[in-house]
């Protein structure tokens, strides 16, 4: 192993930080605290964290960003990086949070404040083997 690589997961390890990321949020309170956390202070770490590697998650921000469709992980780092970059989050507030058992689906509708005006989100999860993931997220001008 290469002397930066052992300095690296020393410094991760004293600072108290993962290695790697998670693949998928371990439950719905870590899931529902990381979307807060991710877009309302623009942590795009906290949002990925929660997307598979081998899934792709559609991502909407009309008027805000050219880019839409779906992407995987490395992809929508780059998008979320471009999204918080113009739209400057400054808060998230949750609405509305149902979850949908027959789907394993939880649909959550929140005021996303950004730069430029207040926006509805609305981002799905989906619970697979106890873990939730990220399948979408979408904006639309308030």
């Amino acid at each position: 192993m290469r002397l930066w690589t052992k300095l690296a997961m020393i410094a991760v390890v004293a600072l108290g930080m993962p290695v790697i990321a998670a693949a998928q949020y371990r439950d719905l309170d870590t899931a529902l605290s990381s979307v807060n956390r991710g877009f309302g202070s623009g942590d795009t770490q906290a949002i990925v964290s929660g997307m598979t590697d081998d899934e792709k998650v559609e991502l909407q921000f009309p008027g805000l960003i050219p880019q839409s469709g779906f992407f995987g992980r490395d992809q929508a780092t780059y998008v979320f990086e471009q999204l918080f970059a113009k739209a400057k989050p400054t808060g998230f507030e949750l609405r509305v949070a149902r979850k949908s058992s027959s789907e394993g689906q939880y649909h959550i509708t929140a005021l996303w404040s950004v730069a430029g005006g207040p926006r509805e989100l609305y981002i799905t999860l989906h619970n697979k083997a106890d873990k939730w993931s990220i399948v979408s997220v979408r904006s639309a001008g308030k």
